[in-house]
């Protein structure tokens, strides 16, 4: 017994609250001091995890526990512990599995100063938001969830404001971690929760409307999520449900989620096969100057045999699967450049901002073309401008190296994002490429006012100005007029399996061009 309570102190010595959990996670053992000071901390005795700390913590304990072994410890995991009353602690928890005791395992709460009162909840995570939050909990998820679709009629109208505001706050706290929910219109929700979470959120939901007086039916349509689904193409189908659940209701929109993802699964993989084959083609579209219409370079698209280009590359990007591809395309690109008769051809391919979120792209370009480094100075990288460049300085540091090597740098669809000036600013480039959109519209005096005050500012810059989707001779002549350098479009050609150096006339004839011209 003496030896037993001496374990007993040196363990308060390194803690503050001890617990013993059984196999089934619930509390077999309390002692020390409890969430509460003065609070007899044995009560907790016999009480689940979720109803001892609030459920974040525990999903977060529960999350550190799975990989527990026995004669193992895990920790320091740092949780917010409810403690009643609206107040909460924060304590750093430490884990440890006997196996003598095996399956118990102790844990060690260590206060983090005295209890406080909760700050009035959060507004709900808008949509964006939530997916941002769902993608961080995916990837660190490791026991199955689910997501839930909720819809509450009766919470649009006049006078439901109260009673919307109370399922928000049930919804939240039914959230795997707390804040994993949305609000998709007035009365239709979202929610990611535990999938061991027994309890009713249709049962949550109509009491939180029966406190302000409303009574509900809450109809809710969940699917689960096993612990080991690629958060890619789990957000992807996701994001097709949130849409489904906005236009159509609740209705169903588990069963789109469901179907998008095994839909998403098979064609991703579908398209993880088309760049391990190869199994699509480069096209060339050349771009031309204005004033002489001598082709400059050209732009390498790929083409895919299913025939939508646009939304395969959307997948990929969405699906964290672009930069394999942007290297397969850069391996085709220099393929090109190394074919018999096209030593004067350069070319500018398309890389996402996702493949320089690291070194590894800027690499594999520098180290495909040290053999042969003559073949950098005809090659552009087009950075996607609507890409999202997150740690800009890092990524400008990264173009900073292929600029040094030869490489020619563009900013595409420039003038389509809120950023484009400040990437102007900030990335070392040689060439903006303008957004379609403004080409399209060069008959407006304001679109055309905004390019003139761009032309000026690139040319005090040395930085070139492209348009493309031009289809018109108008609408060439106007650009120039304003001082664009450079066009891209079906004026002259749309892009084909080859290079090319002869541009048609107007009218069917065709100039043949004595050579292709350089960068400058």
């Amino acid at each position: 017994m003496r030896q037993a309570s001496r374990f007993l102190s040196l363990a308060f010595v390194a803690s503050d609250l001890l617990l013993e959990i059984n196999g089934d996670q619930n509390i077999a053992f309390a002692a020390g001091a409890a969430t509460q000071p003065g609070a007899d901390a044995t009560a907790m005795t016999g009480q689940t995890l979720d109803a001892a700390l609030g459920r974040p913590a525990a999903w977060s304990l529960r999350q550190a526990l799975i990989d527990l072994k026995p004669g193992r410890r895990v920790g320091p995991v740092e949780i917010v512990a409810r403690c009643g009353g609206g107040q909460v602690r924060k304590a750093s928890v430490r884990a440890f599995q006997s196996p003598q005791l095996t399956p118990a395992i102790s844990l060690g709460l260590c206060w983090e100063g005295p209890a406080f009162v909760l700050p009035a909840p959060e507004p709900m995570l808008d949509e964006d938001h939530f997916l941002k939050a769902a993608r961080e909990t995916l990837a660190a998820m490791k026991e199955p969830a689910s997501v839930a679709f909720v819809e509450v009629a009766g919470l649009a109208e006049p006078g439901a404001e109260a009673a919307r505001q109370s399922v928000e706050a049930a919804l939240q706290d039914a959230a795997v971690d707390g804040r994993t929910a949305t609000r998709l219109g007035d009365d239709r929700f979202a929610v990611l929760r535990a999938a061991g979470d027994a309890r009713s959120l249709a049962a949550l939901v109509a009491e939180a409307c029966a406190a302000e007086n409303l009574a509900v039916s809450p109809v809710v349509d969940e699917q689960t999520i096993t612990a080991d689904a690629d958060p890619a193409p789990t957000l992807r189908a996701l994001r097709f449900a949130l849409t489904a659940c906005i236009e159509k209701g609740v209705q169903g929109s588990g069963a789109v989620f469901a179907d998008q993802l095994a839909h998403t699964l098979k064609e991703s993989a579908r398209f993880a096969m088309i760049v391990r084959e190869r199994a699509f083609e480069v096209h060339f579209q050349p771009i031309v100057d204005l004033r002489t219409r001598v082709v400059q370079h050209h732009e390498v698209l790929a083409r895919f045999a299913s025939g939508d280009t646009a939304g395969m590359i959307r997948m990929a990007e969405e699906l964290d699967m672009i930069r394999a591809f942007d290297l397969a395309v850069l391996e085709k690109a220099l393929r090109a450049l190394q074919k018999p008769g096209a030593g004067l051809v350069k070319l500018a391919i398309n890389v996402s901002g996702a493949s320089l979120v690291d070194d590894d792209y800027v690499e594999a370009l520098l180290k495909r073309t040290s053999l042969k480094p003559d073949d950098r100075r005809r090659l552009m990288v087009e950075v996607t401008e609507t890409a999202a460049l997150e740690d800009i300085g890092a990524v400008g540091a990264r173009l900073k190296r292929l600029r040094d090597a030869g490489i020619k740098l563009c900013i595409d669809d420039f003038g389509s994002g809120a950023a484009s000036y400040e990437y102007l600013r900030r990335l070392p480039v040689d060439v903006v490429k303008l957004d379609g959109q403004l080409t399209r519209s060069i008959e407006d005096e304001r679109t055309r006012t905004m390019l003139a005050h761009l032309v000026e500012l690139c040319r005090t810059l040395s930085v070139k100005i492209v348009a493309e989707q031009i289809e018109t001779q108008a609408a060439s002549d106007a650009l120039a007029a304003l001082g664009v350098d450079l066009g891209q479009g079906w004026l002259w050609a749309k892009a084909g399996p080859e290079p090319i150096t002869v541009i048609p006339e107007i009218g069917g004839n065709a100039r043949r061009m004595g050579s292709v011209a350089g960068w400058g």
